[in-house]
């Protein structure tokens, strides 16, 4: 009976015999659990969503149908003008407005009344437009304004 009297031999056997306890219990609790069919719950969370007046949020925002007057027409560069130019890192953009204050957005490739756009530089852009089979080359410039100033 020398082992009871070392501390750390007490430390061990408590240790074995807490662990030899847990086993016992875990395979008790699981024996019972298996029987009864059912899974442990470690917690339940419940969420409850509260829809009493507000909308469906699966309704769609547009109501009715989208009807379209025409087919848009290609830009007439002779009834635009050159206001900004977008310079990426992978492409460019120029932006026109025409007489009535619509924006169009265009890059190297759009279409064009009787043409496409061919390059868009720092200050200009420059579209081919092929006329009763003969092509030339327009160029439009970007429009000079006072700060403030408006068309």
């Amino acid at each position: 009976m020398k082992w009871w009297r070392n501390s750390s031999s007490k430390v061990l056997l408590g240790l074995a015999v807490t662990g030899v306890a847990f086993a016992v219990f875990a395979s008790g609790q699981q024996s019972a659990m298996a029987e009864s069919g059912k899974k442990a719950k470690l917690r339940e969370n419940s969420y409850y969503y509260s829809a009493f007046n507000k909308r469906d949020p699966f309704r769609s925002l547009i109501v009715g149908e989208f009807v379209s007057e025409k087919k848009m027409s290609p830009i007439d560069l002779a009834r635009v003008e050159l206001v900004g130019l977008v310079k990426g890192e992978l492409d460019r953009f120029a932006l026109l407005e025409d007489n009535k204050g619509f924006a169009y957005i265009l890059r190297v490739g759009d279409r064009i009344k009787n043409g496409s756009v061919v390059a868009i530089g720092d200050k200009t852009m420059v579209a081919r437009v092929t006329n009763f089979g003969q092509s030339r080359k327009f160029t439009l410039r970007l429009a000079e304004r006072a700060e403030g100033d408006k068309k």
